[in-house]
């Protein structure tokens, strides 16, 4: 039987490419749309993702999302503002609800499979990790299980997508960079921390760049292991079919999107060792796809069967 879906903030940017991810699989059946703009004429709005998503956008209702949702799962994209009330709300109403909201990281359980994956039934809002997040913390997850991780400090390069819409207009950020981005800083510092326990410290400094799609980020990551050669780094990395380790980075068309294939969570162009243990590792990936609603459809996937204990890891990674 179909896992019942009510999607929040469907006709966001990342709403409507979560309704893309869904559609085509038969696991999921997508029963309400709920979104802010529910008022307003749907034929008028920017539509991103696909043309089968958009058509179903436009011939299903639009409900508030203050509106009963009757689904097994509501998966939420709300912006942040406004949205830890909307979804408690429904969770007092006995909804279950996984969130992309930063309220929902640190008062609900905070998921990402072959990192942080432990569930149980008893509990009902489960959050997903903000994008940059996810794409660090696969990586991270793999080194620090084969050769311990004593600090990581992060820079990032993060496209005008990631700030949703309405968001930034992206003639602000023409021509420019933007930094700092302290929230977006702060967020992955306490979001890594919160995903390895503080095993080690993390710092970020965090930018806004001209592009549309798809982060890139330059991890310096020091090891607790001596005699760690860039080639160990990068024969566990490749382990992991959501990570692509790139003997060179692509050279990719300027229309293509940096993330070479849609099921990656990253892709790894450069290892490089630095003196004292550390390395400096260059990493990239789709803010719109696996790290964001394809991370939101595989856990509505697991939660949604009612199944509790270990979220599936990917297959041949390390257990």
């Amino acid at each position: 039987m179909a896992i019942k879906l009510s999607i929040f903030g469907a006709l966001g940017l990342l709403g409507q490419h979560l309704i893309d991810q869904l559609l085509p699989d038969p696991d999921f059946e997508i029963i309400s749309l709920h979104d802010h703009r529910h008022r307003e004429s749907h034929t008028d709005l920017p539509w991103f993702a696909g043309p089968e998503a958009r058509q179903f956008a436009l011939k299903t209702p639009i409900f508030s999302p203050s509106d009963a949702a009757k689904g097994d799962l509501i998966l939420s994209f709300l912006p942040d503002e406004g949205a830890e009330d909307i979804e408690k709300q429904h969770l007092q109403n006995g909804a279950r609800v996984i969130s992309h909201c930063e309220y929902a990281r640190f008062q609900g359980a905070l998921l990402m499979p072959d990192v942080r994956s432990t569930v149980s039934n008893e509990e009902t809002l489960w959050s997903t990790p903000n994008c940059t997040t996810a794409m660090c913390a696969l990586p991270l997850a793999l080194i620090h299980k084969e050769f311990g991780v004593e600090a990581v400090h992060a820079t990032t390069l993060q496209a005008i997508s990631g700030t949703d819409l309405p968001g930034m207009p992206a003639y602000l950020a023409h021509d420019h960079v933007i930094s700092p981005l302290e929230g977006e800083a702060r967020a992955l510092e306490r979001e890594l921390a919160l995903l390895f326990d503080k095993a080690f410290p993390v710092s970020c400094a965090a930018t806004r760049v001209p592009v549309w799609r798809s982060h890139t980020i330059s991890l310096m990551i020091k090891l607790g292991t001596a005699s760690v050669h860039a080639e160990d780094l990068a024969r566990i990395l490749s382990h992991d079919p959501k990570i692509l380790v790139a003997s060179k980075a692509p050279l990719l068309p300027p229309w293509q999107i940096e993330c070479v294939r849609d099921d990656l969570m990253c892709t790894i162009d450069a290892i490089q060792p630095m003196p004292d243990g550390w390395f400096k590792m260059s990493l990239r990936g789709d803010n719109l796809g696996q790290a964001t609603t394809g991370l939101m459809a595989s856990l509505a996937k697991t939660l949604g069967k009612g199944q509790q204990g270990q979220i599936p890891n990917s297959p041949h990674a390390p257990q």
